[in-house]
Order: C-alpha cells, then structure tokens, then sequence
C-alpha cells in the first residue's frame, strides 16, 4: 500500500539565549539583532534504520534539537518496503525512527512534533493503532495530512490510486 510518510522534529530541553543585561532597560528585542550565535552541527546515522544513497540524512542534531528526515516503511537490510499495507509499513517506520532516536541518544518519550502525510485518509484510524503503542500518553504535538503521492525515496513517487 505504501500509504504513509512520518516527519518527527525532536526538540531537546534547551536554554533561551538572553544575551541583554537584566538591571538595564535595553531597545525592545524587535529593534535589536543580536549576533549571531554559531550552532554545532552532527550528523546522526545508524544501520538499524534504512541508509539510502541520496543526499539527506537520518537525522541532524543541531544545537539541541534533532531533526529526522521522514520515514517510510522500508526494511533496513533489504531497503524494500515491508508488504501487508498500512499497519506493518506503520510499525516498520516506528522501529526505524526508533533506531534513529536511540543512535542520537533520544527516545519517543523526547519527541515533541510529528507530522503524518498519508496517500490516502481513511487510513488514519488505523495509523493511529499503532501510534499510540509508541505514544501511549503525553502525546507530541502532531498534524496529519492527505497528499497527492509519497516519495518513496529513490526518486519515485507511490501515487494515489
């Protein structure tokens, strides 16, 4: 069926940077441009989840947040996508995106933001099966859309049919 495309963005507990003093009366913030902050940048990788030969990556820490790239349900070894439709392809990109999380030192419990592009709606009840054994409670804020087709990642689209 190769119905569904997850986009997480894991947001790590973070400080705001405050670079105005407290006891003086400063411009408002909107006036002033602070300078710019340089942010470390580290690319996550692991085999536990599919690495494809296409000009992304799993994930990218940046400062303190972790940005995943989206998953579909393909296997790591075989790269192919698992057969038996939406709930296995689900779980399939669950584990993926699990095995990217634990590589980046991070867990489901961290994610804040997910966002669901699906071929085909009527597939949410079902998604939503298996999302909530990975978010059983303190759900991530979270969108669901319908598009038109989902990359499948090798320069292919799976189209609606």
């Amino acid at each position: 069926m190769r119905s569904v495309l997850i986009v997480l963005l894991l947001v790590c507990a973070s400080h705001a940077y405050n670079s105005y003093p407290t006891r003086r009366r400063m411009t408002p913030y909107s006036r002033h441009r602070p300078s710019c902050i340089p942010v470390t940048k580290k690319i996550i990788e692991t085999v536990k989840a599919p690495i494809l030969d296409l000009p992304f990556s799993q994930a990218v820490l940046a400062g303190n947040t972790l940005y995943l790239a989206g998953q579909i349900g393909r296997d790591p070894v075989t790269l192919q996508l698992v057969p038996g439709g939406i709930i296995p392809e689900t779980i399939q990109i669950f584990r993926n995106i699990g095995a990217v999380l634990e590589a980046a030192g991070g867990n489901f419990k961290d994610v804040v933001k997910v966002t669901v592009f699906l071929t085909k709606l009527s597939d949410l009840t079902a998604f939503n099966t298996v999302y909530t054994k990975f978010f059983p409670n303190d759900f991530p804020a979270r969108v669901a859309v319908q598009v038109v087709a989902v990359p499948l990642m090798d320069e292919q689209c799976i189209d609606v049919d």
